[in-house]
């Protein structure tokens, strides 16, 4: 019987480090992808990393809005902060702190990596 129960709990410690292992891999992907289009100041293809509706300045703005407001809230110290700054793995999302903004990172209602929204680094 312990046999089994010792069979039964590597099972699951493998899966576990299978399943964060592919969680990994893909918010990898997401993240070099998000920094590319940083470095290059693709605003397309940021807007299509981003949760849409984004709020911002206490408005809900579409894929024209968030256009619009790209200049003004990725200005090139922040573009230059994402490109070096240190993730932080907090619970199901990731953080990096660029100032006086943090910007998070996870997985949107379909299960895809996104830049989901930003707060105040206090």
């Amino acid at each position: 019987m312990k046999a089994w129960l010792r069979i039964l709990t590597m099972a699951l410690l493998l899966f576990s480090v299978a399943e964060a292992q592919t969680n990994n891999t893909s918010f990898n992907s997401f993240w070099k992808t998000f920094k590319a289009a940083m470095a290059k100041n693709d605003k397309e293809a940021v807007a299509d990393l981003t949760k849409l509706p984004f709020l911002y300045d206490s408005r809900e703005r579409d894929r024209a809005g968030f256009l619009k407001i790209y200049d003004q809230f990725f200005t090139r110290k922040v573009r230059r902060c994402v490109a070096t700054a240190k993730l932080v793995k907090e619970q199901d999302s990731y953080e990096i702190f660029c100032g006086e903004l943090i910007l998070i990172f996870g997985k949107d209602s379909d299960g895809k990596y996104k830049f989901l929204e930003f707060g105040v680094n206090d």
